[in-house]
């Protein structure tokens, strides 16, 4: 598998010594091209704002302060270390690889991701992973943990045969659970993310109450209302009454609870979800007084 760690550092660094009106074109051509597949199937826009990235103008110092935090802590080698010890820890289980990813770090909008710590992840797509931080104290720790969230969903969906579109809550309770246990497995607790750690008590519970009454939704539209809750992307008028984020939350302790059913390893499931297991209904969470 090849690995290649766009060099960010530098290309902030060029970019931010252009003058404001040519940083976008700079943006879309260096930042955004290696990513064209997955923003083309994705439909995203091609601009900072839609990603949560940082602003290209008027954020010139905070740009430079983020930057040092993320070179002293090696943000990049730690990058290329993580997927290297990520993908020896799934190719133990025969679970395929891609042949190639491309990985970005991007400076992030610290308002824009006030909600999970200044940092978030996108890697659904085979080959390609993006990691917006709006690096601190709290959230540098993390970024391996959350880059072998990613690289798991890359792999996942590289080597499980089944249309995302037509998804089932139950599969994607998994998929995110399945991740964030693979994170928690290889870097500690103490790394899980926020979208996890962000719901407990009542609010877990509520959660769980709705999700389990509906594991067999279908068709990712709908899916994804119950994963993301009280989410900005979620409209209010389908809102339904689950907490921000209390799909990932409730996923996690699904995996959880079959991790402690089976004693399986975290890549093993991840390989018996492959092979066509529904983990999350098998895990007796949704069933537990």
């Amino acid at each position: 598998m090849k690995i290649n760690i766009l060099d960010t550092r530098k290309l902030y660094t060029e970019m931010f010594s252009l003058p404001e009106n040519k940083r976008g074109a700079f943006f879309d051509e260096k930042f955004l091209q290696p990513f064209a597949p997955m923003l083309e199937l994705t439909r995203m826009p091609r601009n900072p704002e839609a990603l949560s990235c940082l602003a290209l103008s008027g954020a010139d110092d905070t740009a430079k302060e983020m930057l040092d935090q993320l070179i002293a802590v090696n943000a990049w080698d730690e990058a290329q270390k993580a997927i290297d010890f990520t993908a020896g820890n799934l190719q133990k289980v025969r679970i395929g690889m891609p042949e190639e990813i491309t990985l970005g770090i991007f400076l992030g909008d610290p308002v824009r991701l006030a909600q999970s710590e200044g940092y978030t992840g996108a890697g659904s797509m085979p080959g390609y992973i993006q990691i917006m931080i709006a690096p601190n104290a709290q959230n540098l720790p993390k970024l391996p943990a959350c880059i072998a969230h990613e690289f798991h969903h890359n792999v996942l969906f590289f080597s499980a045969k089944w249309n995302f579109m037509n998804v089932t809550l139950s599969q994607y309770l998994a998929v995110e659970g399945m991740a964030e246990s693979f994170a928690s497995a290889l870097y500690g607790v103490d790394c899980i993310g926020p979208w996890v750690t962000g719901v407990k008590g009542a609010d877990l519970e509520k959660a769980r109450g709705i999700i389990g009454k509906n594991l067999d939704v279908a068709g990712f539209m709908e899916v994804r209302k119950y994963i993301f809750g009280d989410h900005p992307m979620i409209p209010e008028s389908e809102a339904l009454g689950i907490p921000y984020c209390g799909g990932y939350s409730v996923g996690y302790h699904a995996i959880q609870a079959y991790l402690r059913k089976t004693g399986k390893t975290i890549a093993e499931v991840t390989k018996a979800f492959i092979d066509g297991e529904d983990i999350a209904k098998q895990s007796g969470y949704f069933t537990t007084n």
